[in-house]
């Protein structure tokens, strides 16, 4: 029931998002200038505000990157054999099936933890979302380059790819207040404070208005395909290796929880600045964000 509780805010702030944009007048050009706001200034505050004054001292960051890496690089070798010598697609439309089974939406995950664990909750997942986010923007940049060609790998590509996340940048900002001793008080944190705030229920409402139900079109085995790595295998990896590696607590529940959510909004974007399958990376959103309803609760139950 706590669960449930937990979710359903989040269900109805989706929903609020799609009927906004489908039937209240919001045109989704709107929508797409708004996910930009959140995605540079709302969400970055909030990992700003979550890790500029929490102690760090004694966390398992071996434990952390070791269970993140490891999840991850499963999944890329998984997802690469089955392309090689499973079920082969277009180059286009497997750099899609990768960012559907490896992407993660991270204001749904902060969202929950909010719900669930409070603070607390909210802090451990900006710290996952810190190395995953590092690691899973790194990765997807490599598929990208070795799929499709559209430029040579180098180091400065992947640095700059790296830097220019909004979200990387808020998770070193907000590290580096606290590892400094500076932190965040009086007026600086009340404006993180705010924009943080904004966060989560606009992160969300963009969720929804992104969701376009007329755009279900697409190579449905991969939709599938992508839905189930994404919704099932990858919580099931995570929880194991949580278990492996000996975390516990907050940090274990956010990594599964970071694990268990949809692929974000900003997936489709980049498959259509990279010369990606974007149709079927639109349905596939659609998709997992509607099962993710049903496979969350279960998800969470486990954790």
């Amino acid at each position: 029931m706590e669960v449930l509780q937990a979710l359903l805010p989040v269900i109805l702030s989706i929903l609020a998002g799609y009927g906004f944009r489908r039937y209240g007048g919001v045109p989704l050009r709107s929508w797409q200038h708004l996910s930009l706001v959140a995605y540079y200034l709302f969400t970055p505050a909030l990992e700003i505000r979550v890790l500029a004054n929490k102690p760090l001292d004694g966390l398992p960051w071996q434990g952390l990157i070791g269970s993140v890496l490891s999840v991850l690089l499963l999944l890329t070798l998984l997802l690469i054999a089955w392309q090689r010598w499973g079920r082969p697609q277009q180059a286009a439309t497997f750099t899609s099936l990768y960012q559907g089974g490896i992407r993660f939406n991270t204001f749904i995950a902060l969202v929950m933890a909010g719900q669930l664990f409070g603070d607390e909750g909210m802090a451990a997942v900006a710290l996952v979302a810190a190395v995953m986010i590092l690691l899973v923007n790194l990765l997807c940049v490599l598929i990208f380059v070795y799929y499709l060609g559209s430029e040579p790998v180098r180091p400065t590509l992947l640095l700059r790819e790296l830097l220019s996340n909004p979200l990387i940048a808020g998770c070193l900002v907000g590290l580096a207040l606290n590892l400094s001793g500076i932190g965040l008080g009086g007026a600086a944190l009340s404006f993180f404070d705010l924009m943080g705030q904004a966060a989560l229920p606009i992160g969300l409402m963009v969720v929804g208005a992104s969701l376009q139900l007329e755009r279900l079109k697409g190579n449905w085995e991969v939709i599938y395909t992508a839905s189930l790595v994404q919704l099932l295998l990858k919580p099931v990896l995570a929880l194991a290796a949580v278990a492996w590696f000996g975390l516990g607590g907050a940090l274990a529940a956010a990594l599964v929880l970071c694990f268990a959510v949809p692929a974000p909004p900003s997936a489709y974007v980049l498959a259509l600045k990279k010369g990606g399958d974007s149709q079927t990376m639109a349905a596939m959103i659609t998709v997992q964000t509607f099962f993710a309803a049903f496979s969350m609760p279960l998800v969470i139950g486990l954790i």
